[in-house]
């Protein structure tokens, strides 16, 4: 028998909600019946830590119970925090946001004098015109002129990150403990493998349940390389969330929408194929639905899914990790209990049903 655990962190003003127990009997099911081997998930309810749910294995290395400690790969929730990280860097004014990040650490696309335009800005809000992975069908250049539309674009993080070590003399992983980490005491949290956690930590599974070899990562990458729990990151969203560490202005500028994601069945709209979606916008490294007040993301690793959601006005937030390439299915069942409200999001998304 799988084991499972919830734990709730108690509060006068803002009891647990009848609809957990569903959520509880919902992911209990779902863990057990085997599509998704194990599920952390956390909650915020008005600001305030909610509940906690821990369910299924570790995975096939280790059928141990899934708990608070369990480490995930959260996937592109590293861009956020990696986000984070710039805007302070742009307060300390070692970070221009607008200056071409070629000015600032060199060349990253050879021959490519448009990519020599890309500054953070475009970056964060995917309108630097790189492919999102760089691959035989879209090598590493760019695809349009920087800033004229959206099309998700991960590969350009990586040199958003070489900028940012250059201006402050510290590597990522540095800056992310010094500015995040340690202020916020996410103590599971790291971009890189960390010998502590191979005493608990979850492996990835495909579709069909195949494990995924564990990648343990020597050196941070700003798209996709952090390592943390759904305890952990409900505590970076919830200072998010309170607006700490900015200032009003950052803050405001950072959930600006700046650009309308595209329709289609992919994130990544290298030539310009798709209409825009007037419902879905990006920020300064969040999605946003502008009409809900909420933001969002989504990760992506083999065998790995997670998603974020946060409504700005209720301060009510989710986050999960699976580990499982059916994880992202969950958003459901899920969402609906968590955040209320309409999510242009889910359907932008185009996730399908467990």
């Amino acid at each position: 028998m799988l084991l499972a655990q919830s734990v709730q962190f108690l509060s006068l003003k803002f009891p647990k909600r009848e609809q957990m127990t569903d959520l509880d009997k919902f992911l209990a099911e779902t863990t057990a019946c085997g599509p998704i081997p194990g599920v952390s998930l956390a909650t915020l309810r008005a600001g305030t830590r909610g509940t906690e749910h821990y369910f299924g294995i570790r995975g096939s290395h280790d059928r141990s119970a899934v708990d608070a400690q369990t480490i995930f790969e959260a996937a592109s929730l590293t861009k956020p925090v990696v986000a984070f990280i710039a805007l302070q860097l742009a307060e300390e004014r070692l970070l221009d946001l607008h200056q071409p990040l070629f000015d600032i650490c060199g060349d990253y696309v050879p021959g490519d004098l448009r990519s020599r335009k890309i500054t953070a800005f475009h970056v964060l809000t995917h309108t630097s015109g790189l492919p999102n992975i760089v691959r035989d069908k879209a090598p590493l250049r760019t695809y349009f002129n920087p800033g004229e539309r959206f099309s998700y674009g991960s590969s350009a993080f990586a040199w958003l990150q070489r900028a940012m070590e250059t201006v402050s003399g510290r590597l990522l992983e540095t800056l992310a403990r010094e500015h995040v980490f340690e202020p916020l005491g996410m103590l599971h949290s790291s971009l890189e493998w960390q010998d502590r956690f191979s005493e608990n930590y979850a492996q990835g599974h495909e579709w069909e349940g195949e494990p995924v070899p564990k990648r343990r990562v020597q050196t941070a990458q700003a798209s996709w390389s952090l390592l943390t729990t759904a305890s952990d990151y409900i505590g970076f969203v919830q200072h998010v969330l309170a607006g700490r560490d900015l200032t009003s202005a950052s803050y405001d500028q950072w959930f600006m929408p700046r650009v309308n994601t595209r329709q289609g069945d992919d994130a990544e709209d290298l030539h310009g194929e798709d209409p825009p979606d007037h419902n879905v916008a990006w920020g300064l490294g969040w999605g946003l639905e502008p009409s809900e007040s909420c933001f969002f993301h989504w990760g992506n690793n083999p065998g790995f899914r997670a998603f974020i959601l946060a409504n700005r006005v209720t301060k009510d937030a989710v986050v999960w990790f699976a580990n499982s390439a059916r994880g992202m299915r969950l958003i459901h069942a899920v969402v609906p209990e968590t955040v209320t409200g309409d999510h242009p999001s889910v359907q932008w998304l185009r996730i399908g049903r467990l």
